[in-house]
């Protein structure tokens, strides 16, 4: 069960990444005479939202609704934020990448199109309903109904339930009908009943991922921005610097099963990172430096 003091962080977190969205959205026109700065914003805010998408998913894992298999009743309830926030999120990509392709070579001139306008329109448009709906949801993720027995849940779960025996029924006699049997099922049914949680285990191994995903792109512009000495893939390599540190963060704190060795090979991940991070930090303003000159 979430505990006061978690849901108080967590939702604290929340609120911390909306509003950093809610500050990019607002203030990153001010910053297109600096092409660099602009993209490092628009990467953490992407990586943001989609944050964002991982936390209410790990509070749908973590209620009593979901352990108790009713997870399409959270889906119907929220299935229009989720679809909001996956709208969002495909529509500021596409905002970021267009700005960028117009802008980055043409940093002096004022580049604003008519399809980047309308674009630019629709994205802030659905950047309000996404503040309100995820906001609402994140509140509502608080009641303590979706953490702990009740009777609307007891009705939701005999519903399930029925339509489940009922299936089941139906499997049966299809398969006594096509001369069907069941050899063996019982042993085959208990070698499912594994240790590890189903839900748990598909999201770690989706977190694990999408870890691999970001740390390679994150290795990939480090080396080529270090090598080319260029500004924009080492910015590229600090924004993705901060993702990376929170997928160790979770591998190294809160996946379902946490051994010794990964632990320590996580601490000395993030020690990396962070020293990784200083480092290309000391670059760009070097590389700085050597322009002006």
């Amino acid at each position: 069960m979430l505990q006061t003091s978690n849901y108080s962080l967590v939702l604290s977190l929340q609120f911390l990444l909306l509003s950093y969205d809610l500050f990019v959205n607002s203030f990153s026109e001010l910053l297109r005479m600096a092409p660099v700065i602009q993209l490092v914003l628009f990467i953490i805010q992407d990586i943001a939202v989609l944050f964002n998408i991982i936390i209410v998913f790990l509070m749908f894992f973590n209620t009593f609704v979901f352990q108790a298999g009713l997870v399409n009743l959270l889906f119907h309830k929220f299935k229009g934020t989720i679809t909001l926030t996956a709208v969002y999120f495909a529509l500021s990509i596409s905002l970021h990448v267009w700005v960028m392709n117009l802008r980055w070579k043409n940093s002096n001139r004022f580049v604003w199109t008519d399809g980047l306008q309308t674009l630019f329109v629709f994205q802030r448009l659905v950047a309000v309903l996404y503040c309100y709906f995820y906001k609402r949801t994140a509140v509502r993720l608080g009641d303590p109904r979706f953490y702990q027995d009740s009777l609307w849940l007891r009705k939701e779960f005999m519903q399930v339930r029925r339509k489940a025996l009922r299936n089941n029924l139906l499997t049966e006699q299809q398969a006594k009908v096509g001369g069907l049997g069941y050899p063996g099922g019982q042993d085959a049914a208990a070698g499912l009943l594994l240790p590890y949680p189903t839900a748990n285990l598909v999201l770690d191994v989706v977190m694990l991922f999408l870890y691999l995903g970001i740390e390679v792109i994150r290795l990939f512009f480090g080396t080529k921005g270090n090598l080319c000495q260029r500004k924009m893939p080492l910015g590229i390599s600090v924004a993705l610097a901060f993702p990376s540190a929170m997928m160790a963060s979770y591998y190294l704190l809160l996946q379902t099963y946490v051994l010794r060795l990964e632990a320590i090979m996580n601490g000395i991940l993030l020690f990396f990172c962070g020293s990784e991070l200083l480092l290309e930090v000391l670059t760009m303003a070097a590389f700085s430096s050597m322009d002006r000159i």
